[in-house]
């Protein structure tokens, strides 16, 4: 997102050691607070740990509170919200404390509704007193810092005011003796989603499942594998996985199908993931090979199939060869 101008926020207390949430009744004035918030927003909305979803379809008390928000209903919309939010957390002991802003914010893919939770962290500090007339100072923890404009948030959600999607961050927390989800299966009631983090590894893991089936020591066909994930994604920060599976398998019909299989095994029935940026900027742009002998190459993977400067070359006694061509210049490190 870029240019977030948030409308109108407001920051509730949800902690809850103190046995009841409180609600503002007022706007958070935005002064110094505005680029702290704005910096989040921003931050949120390129984690790769995102995932987009939609409402359940069926009763939805906050689908209905965001359809029926305006300017004059936005306060109360906030601590409806915000009290149903407290009381799954004071019913599951093991979600954190934290303060909640709730926020109207637009950017150029539209209007939304953003919650961001800020669970509490600890940090020690400086305390200043005066004993017997004289200064004393010492060291107190304090248990309700947010996270600093540097450090990412662990849990929020923004929704779409024009569609209703959803793009929620959200963390395992124990809920009924168990590790779930809160936010979008209590809280929001969305449909099931995977994290853009989370489809990426599912495509990247599957493909490296059937070369090691299929492909035992091939680390050929690994970095072909490899490159053919990157080239797609370098297409339109999405992956095709009818194009991925051509790509990767182009020897094998059969291995394409094999591929698709497992996927499905593993739940993945969709066509295209979206990737995004973050996912993109922390691609490895090289291949890296260790060979028995004790050579480390690092291979830029734009070169991985340029026969006119690298081939990799079978011996007649299994053994591989690799043959680095037209160098101009070399350096020693």
């Amino acid at each position: 997102m870029k240019e977030v101008t948030i409308e109108r926020a407001i920051l509730h207390i949800l902690d809850t050691n103190i046995g009841t949430p409180v609600l503002s009744e007022r706007l958070l004035p935005l002064d110094e607070s505005a680029e702290f918030f704005t910096k989040h927003i921003e931050r949120l909305s390129k984690d790769s740990e995102v995932k987009e979803c939609v409402f359940d379809e069926g009763d939805n008390p906050i689908r209905d509170l965001v359809t029926g928000m305006d300017e004059e209903r936005f306060i109360p919309a906030s601590q409806q919200m915000a009290s149903s939010l407290y009381d799954i957390m004071a019913g599951n002991p093991d979600i954190p404390p934290a303060d909640v802003l709730f926020a109207v914010f637009r950017c150029e893919s539209g209007r939304f509704l953003g919650l961001i939770k800020f669970n509490y962290k600890e940090a020690y500090t400086h305390s200043l007193a005066s004993i017997d007339g004289a200064t004393a100072s010492s060291v107190i923890k304090h248990r309700a810092l947010y996270a600093t404009e540097a450090q990412k948030v662990d849990e929020g959600a923004f929704i779409n005011l024009s569609n209703h999607e959803i793009s929620i961050k959200e963390k395992k927390y124990e809920i009924d003796g168990q590790k779930d989800y809160y936010l979008s299966s209590l809280f929001l009631r969305t449909q099931p989603a995977r994290s853009y983090k989370e489809q990426y590894r599912l495509v990247e893991k599957s493909a490296e499942q059937v070369v090691k089936k299929y492909y035992t020591g091939d680390s050929l066909k690994q970095a072909e594998v490899k490159m053919a994930i990157k080239e797609n994604v370098d297409r339109n920060l999405e992956i095709d996985i009818d194009d991925l599976s051509r790509d990767a398998f182009s020897d094998s019909p059969d291995m394409q199908v094999q591929y698709k299989q497992e996927l499905a095994q593993k739940g993945f029935v969709g066509k295209k993931i979206k990737i995004n940026q973050q996912i993109y900027d922390e691609l490895e742009r090289n291949h890296k090979i260790i060979t028995d002998i004790g050579i480390k190459m690092e291979i830029p993977a734009e070169l991985m199939k340029d026969k006119s400067r690298l081939e990799f070359i079978v011996n007649q006694d299994g053994t591989m060869s690799i043959l680095i061509k037209n160098i101009n210049e070399m350096k020693s490190r």
